[in-house]
């Protein structure tokens, strides 16, 4: 079951993440390392997912290895210890949580966040993640397992990984468009996978916008992190908070309204064909079963 996102819950995420926040500038735990948890948790659910109707099984001994080998032990053991502080939040939304502070923490956009994930005790496990190392067609298929197929997508999201995979003494630490620019003006020292993702004729595209107009980056980067963070999201969940937004909008524009009548109604109806408009246009990017 999904949890009850009322009021109470949503006090318990903004203490939430005030604690994530403060954890981050302080350096106590890196940005980079709360955006790999919250990737890792999504791909891992996707992966479990396909593997269960794949038919495939893995062995309880195969996935406690898993999860000790993994070097996510350190994040998870931070988040458990916020779910203990809120425990009637769930894990999921607590890693996406620090998934969105991350990426303003390494200065890009200050991405919505949308409650409401089912509680799953599956461990994100690193090992599910889209190497970096890989071609593009590996790419393709990994992100095709997270309901990601848009060459910009997939591009914008690469950039994050190799930032998230850095680790805190990666020497670039900004989740911006430099890397595509140093991509774009390298002539030679390219690793195998660079050669690639230039080699391929849609994400060479992807890479020479993105090293030229900063703001496509973003706001497709942004596009892509929020289609990923909401893979699982009830569709009841975003359509609460939707309707939050739209009663809050149609709140300002009745203040803000000095004359009654005509004016308040149409911009009363503004607001709310918006918000039609917003539901179907979420509809129709993603598919059903995305939303559990």
């Amino acid at each position: 079951m999904a949890p009850r996102v009322d009021e109470k819950y949503r006090e318990e995420i903004n203490k939430a993440r005030i604690e994530l926040e403060n954890l981050v500038k302080s350096k106590e735990f890196s940005a980079p390392d709360f955006l790999r948890l919250a990737y890792a948790s999504q791909f891992t659910i996707a992966n479990s997912h396909h593997d269960d109707n794949a038919g495939n099984t893995t062995s309880t001994d195969d996935a406690t290895k898993k999860k000790t080998q993994s070097p996510n032990n350190n994040s998870l053991k931070t988040i458990a210890k916020i779910k203990a502080n809120h425990p009637i939040i769930t894990y999921p939304d607590l890693y996406q949580l620090a998934g969105i502070i991350a990426v303003k923490e390494l200065g890009g956009l200050d991405i919505e966040f949308v409650p409401g994930r089912t509680e799953s005790l599956i461990s994100p496990d690193e090992s599910c993640l889209p190497d970096v190392k890989q071609s593009p067609a590996e790419l393709r298929d990994v992100f095709r397992k997270v309901e990601i197929s848009d060459p910009k997508h997939i591009v914008a999201l690469y950039r994050g990984l190799k930032l998230a995979t850095a680790g805190a003494q990666g020497a670039n630490l900004k989740l911006d468009n430099s890397y595509f620019v140093d991509l774009v003006d390298k002539k030679k020292d390219l690793s195998p996978a660079e050669k690639a993702l230039l080699d391929d004729p849609e994400f060479h595209n992807c890479v020479q916008c993105y090293a030229t107009h900063k703001e496509d980056f973003f706001e497709d980067y942004e596009e892509a992190h929020k289609k990923l963070a909401d893979l699982g999201l009830p569709y009841s969940a975003f359509i609460k908070s939707t309707l939050e937004k739209s009663a809050s909008q149609v709140k300002k524009v009745l203040g803000a309204q000095k004359a009654v009548g005509v004016g308040v109604a149409v911009a009363a109806a503004v607001v709310i064909l918006s918000f039609f408009y917003v539901i179907n246009r979420r509809t129709a990017k993603h598919s059903p079963h995305q939303f559990q």
